[in-house]
């Protein structure tokens, strides 16, 4: 039996971000989850050092920055090199959420913890499963495999299933068993039944349950409200996630009520592109989205009434009226959100919703609890360099220059930049409401190390030349050509068509149309402190999509894990979660601190091995499904001696004929309604899908019915009703006794 021991790496004790340590024996580490907060404090995220080389595995089971904020500094600074397995929404909307933490604190200031390059290159080692997707991770001898479950939290969020060597370790953090409007709700107790451990959070162990009802009600109200005294509203959300659910209230809203007087905005750095992929993941999300682009091939994310904007400058090119303004970062420490928070605190009808608990410490935090109604805030934001500073920087450029064809060959990036500091030269480039990407480094040396000499080396005898080495020989001149980030540089005039005046009329202006032109121009960070007094309505109303504390213990309780471990959340909500699970059904329950492992007891683990006999063997019949060969065995267990350790071990041997029983056929594996159709269309039956049962040829039905979507086929007995059931079970594979 392998020894099996947890522990939080960091975040136990607090509410905030996750990252555990799964040890099976002391060769197979697997990483749950690796997050940050929107402060990025190297400190809290400091544990991670000590473990990260060790690491074999990581599992990733939501995309926002709480899960998986870490992995692009941690695989930088810490050496965590390893295959990281997570959904494919988890992959692509985790991307979202780096980027734009990137972008929006590199507007405000220098950000040196990690790059856009660091982002591509850590999910690049992202191997994306589906749902039910089994994994195997054998390693030195051991069974372990990993299949992804639905969490109900984010789009792509995942409860992962572990299994060691037969036993179920369950890690359920951040999970959702109600249906949202955009996503499914978890459903753990129809897929674990006992399982050795369970691990997982107590963050929401304190939140009350809220009706849906209710809360949506006061929710829209109050925004309408609002808008009709021609106030704004700002609601600061998350880049990727929750708020996908409150697209789709707002637009369904907009539709309902034809609110076309109102502006909807969504104004992150990459909203564009996470829209996109929102249209593209709907077959993770609410099952009524799936259908509804079946029947009508309409998409829940193609929006009406919403806009999309990418910058303040975006925002404010719209024609003015009241709008409602989704924006990052929910912890308004950068991005737009905090930008118009400055302009819209201090005006009575505004109104400002937040909707998730906010970061400790955050300028959010500090709205939300403060009770003096002012607070201290510093204005940031990126200039071009202007008057004697454009001169100072370039006559470095200059000097830099002169150097560098004085040297000849010797390359002055290695030399030490003589531009000040303060400067900081940037590129920016966005198409079609494309993803913006910086190309410029964190200091100005890459910037302007690059420099055409105008020759080429030629003739120099062996690899390296000789340290007296004078120069290149024969010398010849190269045209030199404008060149980008994408080769060549295109001359715009070769391909500019004259267009007529009612042909160069576009009608209405949409952000997302817009190109930003390139910037070469030299920056600065500049900033200013001021005391911001709210004026505005503050409110703060749950979206977070979390089970609340005693739907937690519901299903906990459900599940029946034999051990748990609770590896995050405060002390209150750890210690109530706790006492509310305690029961006969799980023997022991741990909450350890960072870095204390906790051994999982042989109680917990109650599988054990078995050695097959060679006369049993002989007996029974496999067959072969997909890659596995599956048998039905009847047996008894005897102890014998094994030949190679000398020890006693289990073996598996035939039982007696006259004890024998016969067993009904198993029918192994899933399909989708759908995918019958297309069989018995192509056997030439006629089928029509009507709210929720297949009638083939106006005769036979079949549906799914009951908790476990038992498959049901009626109608009368006849030459085409054993051809349906025989297309039906070939949807299966069969393994009979």
């Amino acid at each position: 039996m392998p020894q099996i021991r947890v522990s939080p790496v960091y975040g136990a004790g607090r509410d905030g971000p996750l990252c555990s340590l799964l040890k099976i024996d002391d060769d197979l580490s697997i990483l749950l989850d690796c997050g940050w907060d929107d402060m990025f404090r190297e400190s809290d995220v400091s544990a991670l050092a000590e473990v990260a080389e060790t690491v074999t595995h990581v599992l990733i089971s939501h995309p926002d920055l709480l899960h998986l904020g870490a992995l692009p500094y941690a695989k930088k600074r810490f050496g965590l090199d390893a295959p990281i397995y997570a959904t494919l929404p988890v992959h692509k909307m985790g991307q979202m959420y780096l980027y734009d933490q990137y972008l929006s604190r590199h507007e405000v200031g220098e950000f040196s913890l990690f790059s856009l390059d660091d982002v591509d290159a850590v999910f690049a080692s992202f191997k994306t499963l589906q749902y039910s997707q089994t994994v195997q991770l054998c390693d030195k001898g051991k069974t372990v495999s990993i299949t992804p479950f639905n969490a109900g939290h984010l789009v792509g969020g995942t409860v992962w299933r572990i299994n060691v060597d037969g036993e179920d370790v369950v890690y359920a953090v951040d999970i959702n068993h109600r249906k949202d409007l955009h996503l499914n709700g978890a459903n753990l107790e129809q897929i674990f039944d006992k399982p050795a451990l369970m691990i997982t959070s107590g963050s929401s162990s304190l939140v009350s349950p809220v009706s849906k009802q209710v809360r949506d009600r006061e929710f829209l109200g109050s925004i309408l409200q609002t808008l009709r005294s021609d106030g704004n509203v700002l609601l600061p959300v998350d880049t990727a996630g929750r708020v996908l659910e409150l697209i789709c209230l707002l637009e369904n809203h907009w539709q309902k009520n034809q609110l076309g007087n109102y502006q909807l905005v969504l104004l992150t750095s990459v909203a564009y592109n996470t829209m996109e992929f929102a249209k593209s993941q709907l077959e993770w999300m609410n099952n009524s989205f799936t259908t509804s682009f079946e029947h009508t091939r309409t998409n829940a994310f193609s929006t009406k009434f919403m806009k999309i904007c990418h910058s303040k400058s975006d925002l404010m090119k719209l024609p003015k009226k009241p709008r409602v303004v989704m924006a990052s970062l929910g912890s308004m420490e950068s991005g737009p959100a905090r930008e118009l928070l400055i302009d819209w605190a201090m005006t009575p009808n505004n109104l400002i919703i937040f909707t998730q608990n906010p970061v400790q410490d955050s300028l959010a935090h500090q709205l939300q609890t403060g009770l003096s109604g002012s607070v201290r805030v510093q204005i940031s934001r990126r200039v071009p360099l202007e008057g004697k500073e454009l001169v100072d920087y370039n006559l470095a450029q200059e000097k830099l220059m002169v150097v560098k064809e004085e040297n000849g060959k010797e390359d002055a990036g290695g030399k030490e930049s003589i531009v000040p500091d303060s400067f900081h030269a940037q590129s920016v480039r966005t198409s079609s409401g494309a993803l913006a990407r910086l190309a410029s480094s964190a200091n100005t040396t890459s910037a302007i190390s690059i420099v055409e000499h105008g020759f080429k080396d030629v003739l120099i005898e062996g690899f390296v030349p000789n340290e007296d080495c004078a120069g290149p020989l024969f010398p010849f001149h190269v045209e030199k050509k404008e060149v980008d980030e994408y080769g060549e540089a295109i001359d715009e005039s070769h391909f500019k068509v004259e267009v007529e005046e009612e042909e160069a009329d576009m009608g209405g202006w949409d952000a997302t149309d817009m190109e930003v032109e390139v910037d070469d121009r030299p920056t600065k960070v500049v900033s200013i402190g001021m005391t911001l007094h709210l004026r505005a309505t503050v409110m703060l109303l749950d979206f977070e999509g979390k089970s609340d504390s005693y739907s937690m213990k519901t299903i906990i309780g459900n599940v029946g894990p034999r051990e748990l471990v609770v590896v995050s959340g405060s002390s209150a909500a750890v210690g109530m979660l706790v006492q509310g699970v305690k029961s006969e059904d799980v023997r022991k329950v741990y909450s350890p601190g960072n870095l204390q492992y906790v051994n999982i007891s042989s109680i917990a683990v109650s599988s054990f091995s078995l050695k097959m006999s060679e006369d049993l063997l002989g007996v029974i019949q496999l067959q072969s499904i997909g890659p596995y060969s599956v048998a039905w065995v009847q047996g008894k267990v005897e102890k014998a001696e094994s030949e190679e350790k000398g020890e006693a071990e289990h073996l598996l041997v035939p039982v007696e004929k006259k004890f024998r029983s016969q067993h009904a056929s198993a029918f192994v594996g899933d399909f989708s309604l759908g995918d019958l159709r297309q069989d018995l269309v192509k056997g030439g039956i006629k089928t029509e899908l009507i709210q929720g049962v297949l009638v083939c040829d106006d005769l036979i039905s079949i549906q799914r019915v009951g908790n476990h979507n038992e498959i049901v086929i009626q109608g009368p007995l006849s030459p085409k009703y054993y051809r349906v059931r025989e297309i039906l079970y070939g949807q299966y594979s069969v393994c009979s006794s």
